[in-house]
């Protein structure tokens, strides 16, 4: 008498259970051979082939499984996970769906439906999910590691430094959960730790690469160049393909000061990689530092491709697919039907650089449509009464979107600055603020000179803490007698700002009825009411040189932050004629350079 199907079922997951796949399988499709739609059977073979990558076939099965029993729960999330696999994430989250309708506490199914959330850029409701899988297992660490993936990539670091961490409770011999605890510790700029969670990671996973090039790029924010080209030139030696070798190495060398090395690097990584965008990126500021124009800005456009710079174009990269969907404009004299869509990109400062094209823009007689940051929006109108502004929003406004041709604001320079000597044609000002404002604020002031100061970035990470300096290192420019000193710094200040003046008895004028942030019309105006501003590379940098004011932009020892800070000798930005550098070679640090500037200022007529 032949066997019941159950027992061959219990035959079948044994043999599988013991890795003796081949013949699971074939017990199970001699119970399918009696029993064609036996649904147990079905399902088994479905996971079977599924835990082997043949995904085609797991998908007829958990299906076939599914038409023999639609109320399996298993058998749906089965297929949630197969879908998940063929990148079918809409189809994936229905049926993941569908399993937790039927089984609520269903922690596989309630991983499953956070990974195609997390993938579907849905964050908030991915971490929901795996809350409630770690709610009812929590001693799995695979969920753990995703749920810190998603507290990383929304910025709660410290958050996802614990989800690391209970993960690695359960199972300390996890080295992608090392891994994901360095990097998290490497973004709260606990270097050390960081560094010593990698080499964790790389003890138990040795030669990985990713690994590599994320403790390189951490030393390099951690201040030691040295070390990061130690770990990059090791990935070259180990895996002379991998571009991003050569790239990481680029990085590197060009923060000691070699961009001569760090371009050959970069276009090493971009010959190995024609699509790596990055080393593209890369190799497009080293030639802007280097003031070859003409072959910077075609380099330059792999900014909009996909990479690590890519995110930093819109604060919703949903805005970035829907400019892809437009036609480019290729420039003056190109037939568009209507307007050109001038789309604003990258930072505040980045956003007043590419404006300072503006006028040559007008001069094509290309109709356009130009978007500005909102805060800015009346600063432009005035300056330029005939030109057609928008507000910067996401997504953008709808006349932007559906323009005859558009293009990103960062691109103009590529159709109007392809020489040193063009830059002769840069404006002396692209933006005006409120006369009667300018007049209040002077009112408000005593006579005299009159010097803005700024000292700090916002930015985050090794550049954010080169561009920035405490306000109490500018002891030497503050206690310069005759000199009114107008605070316009932006951000949380005030209680550095009470403790300098209260321990060097110095006075700071500070508007406290402005948001320094929200309110730019305003801080336009108080930078106008000013003779000059001193400033760290940060946005009032910017701000003042948009207006045409007179500005001294300070950085330590000929080391520019940025390319459009850097001068040809003659201590002049290219981009603002108003801008004056402060830098020598000999003023290596700080202290130096703001001790120069205090004897700089003190040679200005205080009248």
């Amino acid at each position: 008498m032949a066997k019941k199907p159950a027992p061959r079922l219990n035959e079948a997951l044994a043999l599988r259970q013991q890795g003796r796949l081949d013949q699971a399988e074939a017990a199970l499709r001699k119970i399918l051979a009696a029993e064609p739609g036996h649904a147990g059977a079905l399902y088994q073979l479905a996971l079977l082939k599924a835990d082997v990558g043949a995904f085609s076939e797991a998908h007829y099965f958990a299906t076939s499984a599914l038409a023999a029993d639609s109320r399996s729960a298993p058998a749906h999330a089965l297929l949630g996970r197969v879908q998940t696999a063929s990148r079918s994430l809409e189809a994936a989250l229905a049926s993941y769906e569908q399993a937790l309708a039927m089984q609520p506490r269903y922690a596989e199914a309630l991983f499953g439906r956070g990974v195609v959330l997390q993938r579907l850029g849905r964050l908030t409701e991915a971490l929901d999910s795996y809350a409630g899988a770690l709610a009812l297992e929590p001693g799995q660490a695979e969920a753990w590691n995703s749920h810190g993936n998603v507290l990383f990539a929304l910025g709660r670091f410290d958050e996802a430094l614990r989800s690391f961490d209970q993960g690695l409770n359960h199972k300390p011999g996890i080295a992608l959960l090392h891994f994901n605890r360095a990097n998290a510790l490497g973004k709260l700029e606990r270097f050390d730790e960081a560094l010593a969670a990698f080499d964790r990671a790389l003890t138990l996973a040795p030669g990985n690469i990713d690994m590599l090039i994320n403790r390189g790029n951490t030393r390099l924010e951690a201040g030691d160049a040295a070390a990061s080209a130690a770990d990059f030139r090791k990935i070259i030696a180990d895996a002379p393909g991998d571009a991003r070798g050569y790239n990481g190495l680029g990085v590197a060398v060009q923060d000691q000061g070699d961009l001569v090395q760090a371009a050959s690097l970069y276009e090493r990584a971009a010959r190995l990689a024609p699509e790596f965008a990055d080393a593209h990126h890369n190799l497009a500021l080293v030639r802007l530092y280097q003031r070859d124009f003409a072959g910077a800005w075609q380099e330059y456009e792999h900014r909009c491709a996909p990479s690590g710079y890519r995110a930093n174009l819109r604060k919703d990269p949903r805005s970035v697919d829907l400019f892809e969907r437009l036609p480019r404009w290729r420039g003056p004299g190109a037939p568009v039907p209507g307007p050109v869509g001038i789309w604003n990109e990258q930072g505040i400062g980045d956003q007043i650089l590419f404006s300072t094209l503006l006028p040559e823009l007008l001069e094509s007689g290309q109709p356009f449509l130009y978007e500005v940051d909102r805060r800015l929006l009346p600063a432009y109108r005035r300056a330029f009464p005939e030109c057609r502004f928008a507000a910067m929003d996401d997504p953008p406004a709808a006349e932007l979107q559906s323009a005859g041709a558009a293009l990103f604001a960062g691109s103009l320079p590529g159709l109007f600055r392809p020489s040193v000597a063009s830059f002769g044609r840069q404006p002396g000002s692209v933006m005006k603020a409120a006369p009667e404002r300018v007049m209040h604020y002077r009112s408000r002031l005593a006579p005299g000179l009159k010097v803005a100061l700024s000292w700090r970035s916002l930015r985050a990470g090794r550049l954010g803490r080169s561009k920035s300096v405490a306000l109490a290192d500018f002891a030497p420019v503050l206690g310069l007698p005759g000199v009114q000193f107008v605070d316009v710094q932006y951000g949380d200040t005030a209680a550095e700002r009470e403790a300098v003046t209260r321990a060097q008895k110095v006075t700071l004028t500070r508007f406290g009825d402005v948001d320094f942030y929200r309110d730019l019309d305003e801080v336009l105006a108080i930078l106008d009411a000013c003779d000059l501003l001193i400033t760290t590379s940060n946005a009032n940098a910017h701000l003042a040189a948009a207006l045409g004011k007179r500005v001294w932009l300070l950085y330590p020892a000929e080391r520019a932050p940025f390319h459009y800070w850097a001068h040809g000798g003659d201590h002049r930005s290219l981009w603002y004629p108003s801008v004056e550098i402060v830098s020598a070679t000999g003023l290596a640090d700080w202290p130096q350079l703001i001790a120069h500037t205090a004897q700089k200022l003190a040679q200005i007529p205080a009248g």
